[in-house]
């Protein structure tokens, strides 16, 4: 597989799981869910724990609306469709729904899509996966089909399912994504120890921070903070919803970090936790993780568990040696992003344990490195 050449778009496409089928490049079913996927972009990194579902209404090869569902609690993405054709003007009665996931069935926050797309007069529906939730599973598409409706589905499922795998994973398991980030010299070094080290160039870790705004929280280990003293914010350039939650966790299972240490200042949107053991001195403005040892120092799995329970679907890890063995051994990590420079670091290589099922998945090019990823 040819490298990428490394831009925003294509470090937005990597962060989110991709690259993505280019609707430019397919035809009939597989162009417009391709259209239907980059609906769903859009909503990464904002609808956890929900999937970020994207839907495209097609009649007469034409589109008459988009859709895609950004926040838990309203609507999602095929109810999205269906206002945008009629703020459009459009009559999606006789049209093709084309869903990234399984119409949901069942009444939660929100009515059922499945009853939606009946009622507006949807004739065929397009699916690219079906939704592994007990509550749906099977049962949108049964129903559809009950009431007379053609379905496909399977349609693009490889890249829908890669897509989706997130949500699948926090529905099957209770546990978030997790996401390995590390930059290593080309002698498999992060730098000298207890030196900051810049590997990686100014646009090139700008675009990285693509994965943070795909994630809903970060990682980072203890000696990350007393030597980057990082502030850990999503900096990715385009603004995002005012209900975005991203949060800054530090493992200080001590509360050894000082409180000077600039990743406690309070930032909007993105509040702070400390993951400790036992009972350290309080800090203001950030939230203790009270978590039991596992002989390393805080559980992981435990830490895991907590974020979810806050609403996290996908973690980044991004910062520590120590931290990422440990995440690495307790099989805990879901994708690496090894961003690899030409140069050396100039430190001691980092030994990496990547679980022998994983496969490189795709890479993109800058003039002195190279972005991987393995899943």
């Amino acid at each position: 597989m040819p490298d990428l050449k490394l831009s925003p778009e294509v470090a937005w496409a990597l962060a989110t799981g991709g690259p993505w089928p280019d609707p430019a490049t397919r035809t009939g079913d597989e162009h417009f869910m391709a259209e239907a996927l980059q609906e769903a972009l859009k909503g990464v990194g904002l609808a956890s724990p929900n999937p970020p579902v994207g839907c495209v209404l097609v009649k007469e090869g034409r589109i008459l609306g988009r859709g895609v569902h950004t926040r838990a609690g309203d609507p999602h993405g095929e109810i999205m469709a269906l206002r945008d054709a009629e703020a459009r003007g459009e009559d999606p009665s006789g049209a093709t729904a084309y869903v990234t996931l399984e119409p949901c069935c069942h009444q939660g926050r929100t009515g059922p899509c499945t009853m939606a797309l009946i009622q507006a007069g949807i004739t065929r529906v397009v699916v690219g996966v079906r939704d592994p939730n007990p509550r749906v599973d099977g049962g949108g598409l049964a129903i559809l089909r009950a009431q007379g409706l053609s379905v496909q589905e399977g349609v693009l499922g490889e890249a829908c399912g890669r897509f989706h795998a997130p949500f699948f994973k926090l529905i099957r398991t209770g546990l978030p994504w997790v996401t390995l980030k590390l930059a290593l010299g080309s002698d498999g070094s992060l730098g000298p120890a207890g030196q900051s080290t810049q590997v990686t160039p100014p646009e090139v870790q700008q675009w990285a921070h693509a994965l943070r705004r795909a994630s809903e929280a970060i990682v980072v280990g203890r000696h990350t903070i007393e030597v980057d003293d990082p502030q850990l914010t999503d900096r990715w350039p385009a603004p995002t919803a005012p209900h975005r939650s991203f949060a800054r966790v530090v493992m200080d299972q001590g509360g050894q970090i000082s409180p000077k240490a600039r990743v406690w200042q309070p930032v909007a949107g993105q509040p702070v936790f400390r993951a400790v053991i036992g009972d350290p001195t309080p800090l203001r403005g950030v939230e203790d993780l009270r978590l039991p040892p596992d002989g390393r120092g805080c559980s992981l799995r435990h830490l895991l568990h907590e974020l979810a329970a806050r609403g996290v679907g996908r973690v980044l890890v991004e910062g520590g040696g120590t931290l990422a063995a440990g995440f690495l051994a307790q099989n805990l990590v879901d994708e690496f992003h090894r961003f690899q420079s030409d140069l050396p670091a100039g430190g001691h290589s980092l030994t990496l344990c990547l679980p022998s099922a994983w496969k490189f998945s795709s890479s993109a090019r800058w003039d002195t490195g190279r972005w991987e990823i393995w899943r």
